[in-house]
């Protein structure tokens, strides 16, 4: 189970499961607005709280998104909120609706997917000239596997390097960071240098998983 923006691949849903020998849910959630989601038993998408939440997918002027369209940001009203009312409350996730049904028949809308925060979106320059706009799941991919207990990404002038807070016994540094360069080039980045650093912990509250040099430079 992950909340805010943080949602488990495919991957880590199968490493967690074998781990844990139980079946594996994602729940999207934030701690302003309680639930907005959640998997059912057939984990092809989260179906939103409709009952207790409006929520609203839209784009970066604030306009509506049709299913199968990448939102730019989340605006939920909270519905049984009665002490700190939240009407269209603005989250900066990346939600896309599903365009289909789930099987299970729950009348509620289906989220495809979350793609992460936009304040998480990493520009780099890309393959083909011009830049790339690469979404966490890039990252998520590779540093969710990893026997560690969490990441950050930071980019740096010519370099991305990443932060690995105490990584256990089967953690292979070279082989994450080949990884990781490959899955850069597999989303249309030039070769970037990719160096892992390994620490005690990472500031925990709401730390960003990838922090840019354009938010840095603020």
């Amino acid at each position: 189970m992950n909340s805010s923006s943080e949602v488990l691949t495919a991957a880590a849903r199968t490493a967690a499961t074998q781990a844990w020998q139980v079946p594996v849910f994602n729940v999207y959630a934030a701690t302003e607005t309680g639930g907005i989601a959640a998997e059912c038993h057939q984990h092809r998408g989260m179906h939103l709280f409709e009952d207790l939440v409006i929520p609203e997918v839209v784009d970066d002027a604030f306009q509506p998104v049709l299913p199968g369209e990448p939102g730019g940001r989340l605006l939920v009203t909270v519905l049984s909120s009665r002490t700190i009312p939240l009407i269209r409350y603005e989250m900066t996730d990346r939600v896309t609706l599903a365009s289909r049904q789930c099987p299970c028949r729950l009348p509620f809308r289906l989220l495809g997917s979350v793609d992460g925060r936009t304040d998480d979106l990493l520009d780099l320059p890309a393959a083909a000239g011009g830049s790339v706009r690469l979404h966490p799941v890039v990252f998520h991919q590779i540093l969710d596997l990893l026997d560690a207990a969490t990441w950050q990404v930071r980019q740096e002038e010519n370099q991305l390097r990443v932060l690995v807070a105490a990584p256990g016994d089967r953690f292979d540094q070279a082989q994450a960071e080949k990884e990781l360069t490959a899955a850069l080039a597999s989303a249309g980045a030039a070769a970037t240098p990719v160096h892992i650093s390994t620490v005690d912990a990472i500031p925990a509250g709401k730390r960003p998983l990838v922090v840019a040099t354009t938010r840095r430079d603020r």
